[in-house]
């Protein structure tokens, strides 16, 4: 009448690979998260430091969706040890990456 099929089950790897990808995922996400919060900070800071022409670019980049927080966060933050500024948003540069 009717057919039993039986499906393999997963082995532990596949299990802890898709589990290390989803845990990757988050890290992903709340970095960007995390980017929205900083960047307006880091941008005062370069703009208080001086470095207005940088804060500009950074402004349009992000609000014209060309680059994701994140990343003019990063670019904000190596323009800023080039320019000499300790910190930008909330961390030092040593916590960086």
């Amino acid at each position: 009448m009717g057919t039993l099929v039986t499906f393999r089950t997963r082995d532990d790897q596949a299990v802890a690979k898709t589990e290390a990808i989803l845990s990757r995922i988050g890290e992903l996400y709340q970095q960007k998260v995390k980017a929205k919060e900083e960047l307006p900070a880091a941008l005062a800071q370069l703009a208080q430091a001086g470095e207005s022409a940088v804060v500009l670019r950074a402004v349009v980049l992000w609000g014209t969706g060309q680059m994701e927080p994140h990343e003019v966060l990063a670019l904000v933050e190596e323009y800023a040890a080039v320019a000499g500024v300790k910190t930008v948003g909330n961390r030092p540069f040593s916590d960086l990456r």
